[in-house]
């Protein structure tokens, strides 16, 4: 999939407000780029109906050739592992 972009500039914005977004950016592990990227992208997703958000999911288990209970089980797998590591159970 080729995903065309194009770079975006925002004059205006004070000093004091883009410390606070090199400083939240850092906090969740971001740059300051990929931080407000992941805002906008977050915020045009919101408008979309949630069966179009999960179309790709569903499109991607079509292809991947598991049935339902073979998903479930993967999926109960996982959750048991999670489980386990939380409470320090082997």
């Amino acid at each position: 999939m080729n995903v065309q972009t194009v770079t975006l500039e925002i004059p205006g914005i004070q000093l004091e407000t883009l410390n606070a977004l090199n400083a939240k950016s850092g906090r969740v592990g971001k740059t300051v780029e990929e931080y407000l990227r992941s805002l906008i992208e977050a915020d045009v997703l919101s408008d979309k109906p949630f069966s179009e958000i999960l179309e790709p999911i569903r499109q991607s288990f079509d292809q991947s050739g598991l049935s339902e209970e073979e998903l479930d089980a993967l999926f109960e797998n996982a959750r048991e592992a999670v489980y386990r590591e939380g409470t320090g159970k082997k």
